[in-house]
Formats: C-alpha cells, sequence, structure tokens
C-alpha cells in the first residue's frame, strides 16, 4: 500500500476492492426509493446526509475511523430531483504536495487492485493506464482521477432516444469510446473494422477522407471524418445533422440526449462550456495533456471530435490576448469569443496549464452587447449542461448600492434585483418602473420567466440603462463578483465583459 504522507486512502485497498465490487454488481440504483432499498441490504451502511442535490451513504460504521470513513455519493439528476444521474465511490485524496510520481505511484496501485473486478478495458490515455472502464448493458463504472483525487463513477447508460433516430445512441456507445481511448488521439481504420463487425447490420465504406458508417436502421448512417495528414486515421464524428435550423427547444433536446448518451460511455467531461456558434464540451483525460476530446454544435449539426490541447489552447489563448476591439468606436468581438463560459467542476482529467482571463469592454455599447451574448448562451446551454442549477452574478460598483444581481435559475428563470436610485423617491420610482423594473421590498426586481432567446436583449438592454441611468459609463470601473454555478468547481465568464473580483 502507498505510504507517502501526501497520499490518503478514503479506506485500504481491501476495502475498496470490497465496496468497488459491490457496486460493479449494482444495477437499476437510479431513484431515491431504489438507493434505500439498497441501503436496507447492508447491514453496515447508513444514509447520513442529504442535500437538494446530493445524497451521501456511509459504507462502515463511523466508530471503525477517525473520520466518517468511505461513502457513496448519489448526484441527482437536478436539485430537489428523485431521480440519480451519477454515484461516486472517493477512493485516494492527494495534497498541494503530491508530486507527479507518488501520484502515480499510488494510482498504479489502485487500479491493479480494481482490475481483478470482473473484466475492466483499460483506458491507456488516462493517467497512462491508470483508467478502467466496466461497461455494462444499464450503466458504465469507470475508475477516474484527477489531480486531487481518485474515485469510482457509475453513470447511467442510455437507452432511450426522444429526439434522435433509434441507433444514434448506440453509434455512440460503439464509436466514442474509439477517440477518447486513443493515446494517439485518432482512431484507426482497423479499430472501425473490429468495431463494426461486432455490429449486427452495421456496415462501413471507406474512401480518402471517411468512413461511412451505416447502422441497422435503414435511415441511420453517420461519418468519421479523417485527421489532417493521416490516413486512414480519424479523429471527427458527425453525430447529427438538422435538416432546417432548429428551434431552442429542439437544440436542447437533441443535444441533450447525445450529451446525456456520451457521458453514459466515457463519463462526466473535464470542463462544461460553451459560445456563440454553441454548446463545447471537453474531455482531458487525466495523465493525457496532450489531446482533448470535445461534445460541438452550431445551428445545423452536432459532433464530436478530439485533438491537440496544445494547439487548440494556444489558438484560444491568442484570440482572447491579442483579439478584441480597434477602439472604444469599433464592434466589439463578443459574438465571436471561443466560448464565453466554462465550468471547470473538479471532475475527471486535468485542466488546460493556463485559461485566459477573458474579454473586456470599453464602453456600453460593448457591455450590452456582451451581456445580450451571454445570456442568450446560457439560456441554450444551460438547461441542458446544469439541469436545474442556478448561475449568478453581481456587478459592483460605487454607483450601485448592493449591486445588481443577475440569477439564471433552469427551473424558474431569470431575476435581477438592484437597490433604489439616489434621489426623489417619487420621480426614482416612476423613472425606474418606466425602464422596466418592479418594486420589490426596498429594492427593485425584473423577472423573465420560461426565457427564450429574444429575452436576452431585453435583459442587458436593461441592465446597461440602468447602469447609464446611474450615471455609469466605463465598463472599466465594474467589477463582477459572486460568479458561480453551486458549490462545485468555479465558473468562468470569458464573454461577461467585466472584470471579475
Amino acid at each position: 500500500m502507498n505510504t507517502s504522507t501526501t497520499v490518503s486512502w478514503v479506506t485500504d485497498p481491501i476495502s475498496a476492492v470490497r465496496h468497488a465490487q459491490t457496486l460493479h454488481g449494482i444495477d437499476g440504483c437510479w431513484t431515491r426509493d431504489a438507493v434505500e432499498r439498497l441501503v436496507d441490504a447492508h447491514p453496515d451502511w447508513k444514509i447520513r446526509r442529504e442535500f437538494s442535490d446530493l445524497l451521501v451513504v456511509g459504507l462502515e460504521p463511523s466508530e471503525r475511523h477517525a473520520g466518517l470513513g468511505p461513502e457513496l455519493f448519489f448526484d441527482k439528476r437536478a436539485p430537489k430531483s428523485p431521480d440519480v444521474g451519477r454515484v461516486r465511490l472517493p477512493l485516494i485524496e492527494f495534497d498541494f504536495q503530491t508530486t507527479p510520481a507518488e501520484r502515480a505511484a499510488a494510482l498504479q496501485e489502485l487500479a491493479a487492485v480494481l482490475s481483478g473486478i470482473g473484466r475492466p478495458t483499460p483506458v491507456p490515455a488516462a493517467a497512462n493506464g491508470f483508467g478502467l472502464r466496466w461497461q455494462s448493458n444499464d450503466r458504465t463504472m469507470l475508475l477516474q482521477s484527477n489531480d486531487r483525487r481518485a474515485w469510482v463513477s457509475i453513470q447511467p447508460v442510455e437507452h432511450r432516444a426522444e429526439h434522435l433516430p433509434p441507433d444514434l445512441l448506440n453509434v455512440v456507445a460503439a464509436l466514442v469510446p474509439l477517440l477518447h481511448d486513443s493515446a494517439a488521439g485518432t482512431c484507426d481504420r482497423s479499430g472501425v473494422e473490429d468495431q463494426i463487425a461486432t455490429m449486427p447490420g452495421w456496415s462501413v465504406e471507406f474512401d480518402e477522407t471517411r468512413a461511412l458508417i451505416r447502422t441497422a436502421d435503414p435511415d441511420g448512417q453517420v461519418i468519421l471524418l479523417g485527421a489532417a495528414g493521416h490516413r486512414d486515421r480519424y479523429s471527427r464524428l458527425q453525430l447529427h445533422s438538422f435538416a432546417t435550423a432548429p428551434a431552442l427547444e429542439q437544440r436542447r433536446n437533441v443535444f441533450g440526449e447525445l450529451f446525456r448518451s456520451v457521458c453514459g460511455v466515457i463519463g462526466e467531461p473535464t470542463i462544461l462550456g460553451g459560445g456563440p456558434s454553441g454548446p463545447d464540451v471537453r474531455w482531458r483525460p487525466a495523465g493525457s495533456r496532450a489531446r482533448v476530446l470535445r461534445l460541438r454544435a452550431d445551428d445545423r449539426h452536432i459532433w464530436i471530435e478530439t485533438g491537440p490541447a496544445a494547439e487548440l489552447e494556444d489558438e484560444e489563448l491568442t484570440t482572447f490576448e491579442h483579439g478584441g476591439f480597434g477602439g472604444p468606436s469599433e464592434p466589439s468581438d463578443f459574438p465571436y469569443l471561443p466560448y464565453t463560459w466554462q465550468l471547470v467542476h473538479l471532475g475527471p482529467g486535468d485542466t488546460a496549464e493556463y485559461l485566459p482571463g477573458g474579454r473586456l469592454a470599453l464602453t456600453l455599447p460593448h457591455l450590452q452587447e456582451a451581456l445580450e451574448t451571454l445570456v442568450k448562451v446560457w439560456i441554450e446551454q444551460l438547461p441542458v449542461q446544469q439541469p436545474g442549477k442556478k448561475a449568478t452574478f453581481t456587478i459592483a460598483s460605487s454607483g450601485i448600492k448592493g449591486g445588481l444581481s443577475f440569477a439564471y435559475d433552469t427551473a424558474k428563470g431569470i431575476l435581477l434585483r438592484i437597490g433604489s436610485r439616489v434621489g426623489d423617491p417619487i420621480d426614482v420610482a416612476a423613472e425606474m418602473s418606466t425602464l422596466g423594473w418592479e418594486a420589490s421590498g426596498t429594492r427593485w426586481k425584473a423577472e423573465f420567466k420560461n426565457p427564450t432567446e429574444s429575452n436576452a436583449g431585453e435583459v442587458a438592454a436593461l441592465i446597461v440603462g440602468e447602469l447609464a441611468a446611474r450615471g455609469l459609463t466605463d465598463p472599466l470601473d465594474l467589477v463582477a463578483k459572486r460568479i458561480a454555478i453551486g458549490p462545485h468547481g468555479f465558473l468562468r465568464t470569458t464573454g461577461l465583459g467585466i472584470t471579475s473580483g
């Protein structure tokens, strides 16, 4: 057993195997009632804590440990939901002094003891061989890690496609691991052929630049596109195309099903996010800083692709650092940023070594464009990537007592709050009401329930109009505080247009 003082095992390796073996034998534990039945079937288990989005189960009596000992975390699909979307079993903690060699040794030991459970698939690109995946019909169990910890995660496999061709979820299950697991960042022709041979009724045709795959569904086909400069190697899987530009709800539904199905096969992503061109969800397998896997969409297509991480991130850094405006009178580039938000939620894998700070607005019109772009993106993307969660920030300035608070609750809508202006109360009330505010106790509010993309412009105009009415003319005098989506990870609003503090 690893004895480094910078590496802490939550439980001993024998107990880790026992608990992981129990999880490996469980299917269908995806409701609150099912969790209770599971706990009742194990005398040592006990529900210890419950939150709106999380249920915590202790696996051993606490008197056996100085702390609480090993625990299972059941993440709900959405806050207050009765349905479970993921199960986690933490096994190892690393501190800030853990060296790469110590971390590797601990992960290697953990992978070795867990590899005797069932028939796992090694994932070579994850921590140089320390990743494992156990696949069954109903769930995927994974050994995952990041710089701070290692754990076993269980994800449900999506079987029902309400908004997609029936075979597309099978396409995800069969082909996405080929891209995710490859240390080279591409899948080759022989791997594709071998996988297609296991799928009844499927066929594949190759040409110079692509592999055309036909499924058992007569209308079902997808395309693997070749990697630049590599014959018979593929880096992009085109998953879905819309015949016409889809409406907001259709984009959410289709991308949401594909997003959940990908997570059900390879686990949760490293970074959530997106921008004006569409969602951009990223997997960066731990120990594989050389490449990144991205699930992306625009207004006509959804695809998943893999590529060099450094090349992508250097290009994005250059855009943020050296792009922008020619001056205050020039148009902004907020609608063209690579991404306007990212949630680094401390999940599996490695984050980028450097994260750009974002773009700052130079004028109030620039700020209005930034806000409209960000809110429009959130209205489409947050309900899919963070269902039931609430994104918040507060615009602070000496001219705004208490700040102007923004909250987008994906279940309830957008809520803005601000204190009253200085001046005659009657005149202030008339002016603020005309602009669109509604009195709410000692403050003012504006609500946009069930917002659509058209509301984004209204929200931005209301915020900037209120700032201007209070004499605030320079966005560089503003600070964005309390930027968050829930308690986990950190939210980056690179397209907000205001410095954070």
